[in-house]
């Protein structure tokens, strides 16, 4: 269901009652009231803290065996404890009030304190070090009480990629180290849950086609479950499923698993199937599974991007294609070989979407082996850079599920 398609009633009728649209006359737009659908919720004592990326479980989990010498997680822990971002002597980039992601762009210093809060968080969680905790709250509070405007023709994609990295730091410093925001007030419009809400949330409304959608949906479940808002979590929840532009079905072929954007190039593939994973994780977390959605689509696609872009053959249908496709010179006779490559090749990197999959796949006991293919060659081309531009390859550390003798 598309979101022009809610804009065209004032209201729906659903199970034969009438349900008023939620708005808000300083919103970035309404949130449709969407109809029920499995894993919805009903009130917000309902969401799982800390319940984004990683629930308490995780993190435990990754704290004993990092420290305990455990594999895969020890090694990876080392690596990331040295990467820049993981120093509590980051020296931090920002705060602006403006940031921008399009022809005029300085969101990179954004992208780089939230990546360095979220890192820090983690830090903080395994060594219990008070340098992390406020090198990771610091940057929370800054950014949380100077931003006032997201601006620019790719902004969604902004808040989507790098804002939900932000939500993941605050996640873990508020529910597991008590953090409680400075200089917050709703009334002055500051503090980084109000920042979270209107900047955040509110831009993230309006969902898009193919990958700018699922930016969006990926930061909408992330945002509503930091804020507790049923109304945004069910609302993204629902496009999940259904969307037709922005949805898994959408993004996916459920008969191969071939992506929408094959025939553009393999870099918005694996972004893609980077992101319904990580949005599909953050649901996990809240108690509802999308991994096995539409038989179990997101490993089927994992397992055709990673067969492609392993140089193997695969079907390809040109009448699965995104939607406007048009606006990115689509639809696409044949399968791209652009960006056909897995992890780094001269000195750009394709997005580290394998480890999730992997593991996911690993701890249902099902069969990946193109998925785990490309996370072997993935790692390797990490293990070689000073600092990971996809801080997600730590899969070994942030996802792991088994001890390495067990997988």
């Amino acid at each position: 269901m598309r979101f022009l398609n809610y804009l065209l009633v004032a209201a729906t009728a659903v199970n034969g009652l009438l349900f008023e649209i939620k708005t808000d006359h300083n919103s970035k737009g309404p949130v449709p009231v969407v109809p029920t659908t499995e894993g919805s919720k009903k009130r917000t004592s309902e969401f799982q803290h800390p319940g984004l990326w990683h629930s308490h479980e995780d993190l435990e989990a990754m704290r004993k065996n990092s420290l305990g010498g455990v594999e895969p997680w020890a090694s990876a822990y080392s690596r990331f404890s040295n990467d820049s971002y993981s120093l509590a002597t980051y020296k931090m980039q920002g705060p602006h009030s403006v940031v921008s992601r399009g022809s005029i762009s300085n969101y990179t210093s954004f992208a780089n304190d939230a990546r360095a809060a979220y890192q820090n968080a983690i830090m903080w969680y395994i060594t219990q070090d008070q340098a992390h905790w406020d090198r990771s709250t610091t940057i929370l509070d800054a950014w949380g009480t100077n931003l006032t405007n997201i601006i620019g023709t790719d902004r969604s994609l902004l808040v989507g990629i790098n804002g939900v990295v932000l939500a993941n730091a605050a996640e873990i410093m508020r529910w597991e180290g008590g953090w409680v925001e400075q200089g917050a007030s709703w009334k002055g419009g500051s503090g980084f849950s109000i920042q979270l809400y209107w900047l955040f949330a509110r831009q993230s409304i309006i969902i898009g086609q193919a990958n700018y959608g699922v930016a969006s949906i990926m930061g909408l479940l992330n945002f509503a479950v930091y804020l507790d808002d049923v109304a945004l979590y069910n609302y993204a929840l629902y496009a999940y499923k259904n969307d037709l532009c922005a949805g898994l079905t959408a993004n996916f072929d459920q008969s191969t698993g071939q992506g929408a954007e094959a025939g553009r190039d393999q870099t918005h593939v694996q972004d893609g199937l980077q992101w319904l994973s990580m949005a599909s994780r953050v649901v996990k977390n809240q108690g509802y599974d999308l991994f096995s959605l539409d038989k179990n689509l997101l490993f089927k696609a994992s397992e055709y991007a990673a067969k492609y872009n392993l140089n193997g053959t695969v079907p390809y249908d040109a009448s699965f294609y995104r939607c406007e496709a048009v606006l990115v010179n689509g639809p696409w006779a044949n399968i791209s070989a652009e960006n056909r490559y897995i992890g780094y090749q001269n000195g750009k990197t394709n997005p580290a979407c394998w480890g999730i999959t992997y593991y996911e796949g690993l701890s249902r006991g099902l069969d990946v082996p193109w998925t785990k293919r490309a996370k072997d060659l993935y790692d390797a081309s990490v293990e070689a850079q000073t600092s990971p531009v996809d801080f997600l390859s730590w899969a070994d550390l942030l996802f792991a599920t088994k001890a390495k003798s067990n997988q």
